[in-house]
């Protein structure tokens, strides 16, 4: 049995809808001639008669409401079809795979991910946090569309875009002697033992952190049983302590204490990174988001940044009572090589 086609079911449906194949046909920018007898050939084809005709105009018959209805669907799956697919293909619609890195899931990426819900309320985020030192592989073979993450040496393949720039904060623990001070310079922590991940872990925030130090003046001494399961633990304990991002202030794990870094306080440069060859509409409106949360927040707002060249650039601090209003885009400062 022949199936009509999607135009000739919406002939009968306006049809139905007009109750006149006069006005039916001025609705469609068809010839009156030409829509009777398309709806003739359906009723043919499926061998039922859709209409009973009257000088008045029409009405269904029992089958012909029945035909509507199912064309009705039809023809809103096919008209929803058309859209998604346009949607995945402008990057509106479909999925967006991101890499994220324990650094960015304070506050960065929740950020980000609510503006893309809010923007692109279509486009599914599969998100999976994963270790720095493998981000380069997984954009390369493809397993990821993008990753964010801190400031890293990438392939020649790769791009990248500058999110954020988030203060460091010094995590102690809250029985160490530093922990009842409102700041603390970098040079205070010397003599210290740092908790830091491998470098072959997290590549972007260890040479972070060891720039850091050295901009300080001197060489960190580095745990090294230090691990990504052992970290916190260390610094609750009292064995070492550790340079954290800002944002860890709001989901702080027991035991431990966040002192400011006194001016110009060190940053982390946090990343949006892609693979030339797989970036598409839907990276590129991540990308859009990405900025406008940033210029929303203030994240970029010291102008004229440098780029890092083999240490990190120092910005003024926040405030010791003002790590929750950096959060928020507050904080005063500017950067100075």
């Amino acid at each position: 049995m022949s199936t009509p086609e999607l135009r000739q079911m919406r002939y009968v449906v306006e049809v139905a809808r007009q109750r006149n194949f006069s006005r039916a046909a001025e609705q469609l920018h068809v010839a009156q001639q030409a829509l009777s007898q398309q709806v003739k050939t359906v009723e043919t084809m499926i061998g039922v008669t859709l209409f009973n005709r009257t000088n008045r105009g029409v009405e269904l018959t029992p089958a012909g409401v029945v035909f509507v209805q199912e064309a009705r669907r039809a023809i809103a799956a096919a008209d929803r079809t058309v859209t998604r697919t346009q949607a995945v293909a402008n990057g509106h619609a479909g999925s967006l795979r991101v890499a994220y890195t324990l650094a960015t899931v304070y506050d960065t990426l929740p950020r980000l991910s609510e503006r893309v819900q809010s923007e692109h309320a279509a486009l599914k985020l599969e998100l999976r946090e994963v270790f720095g030192g493998d981000v380069p592989a997984l954009l390369s073979d493809g397993r990821y569309d993008t990753a964010l993450c801190p400031r890293m040496l990438l392939t020649p393949e790769c791009d990248r875009q500058e999110v954020r720039h988030e203060p460091f904060v010094l995590a102690l623990s809250s029985g160490h002697h530093l922990a009842a001070r409102e700041q603390v310079t970098v040079h205070d922590c010397r003599g210290e033992l740092f908790e830091l991940w491998p470098r072959e872990m997290a590549p972007g925030y260890h040479d972070a952190v060891i720039g850091v130090c050295r901009g300080a003046g001197f060489e960190p001494r580095l745990d090294e049983q230090a691990a990504g399961s052992t970290v916190w633990g260390n610094i609750a304990q009292g064995r070492g302590v550790g340079l954290v991002v800002s944002s860890l202030i709001d989901q702080l794990p027991r035991g431990i204490t966040l002192v400011p870094l006194t001016e110009p306080a060190p940053m982390l440069l946090v990343d949006l990174v892609w693979h030339r060859e797989t970036v598409g509409p839907a990276v590129e409106h991540l990308r859009a988001c990405a900025r406008a949360v940033a210029h929303e927040r203030r994240w970029l707002r010291r102008a004229g940044l440098p780029q890092p060249q083999g240490r990190m650039i120092r910005p003024t601090a926040t405030r010791p009572d003002a790590l929750r209003a950096e959060q928020a885009g507050d904080a005063p400062g500017g950067f100075v090589a």
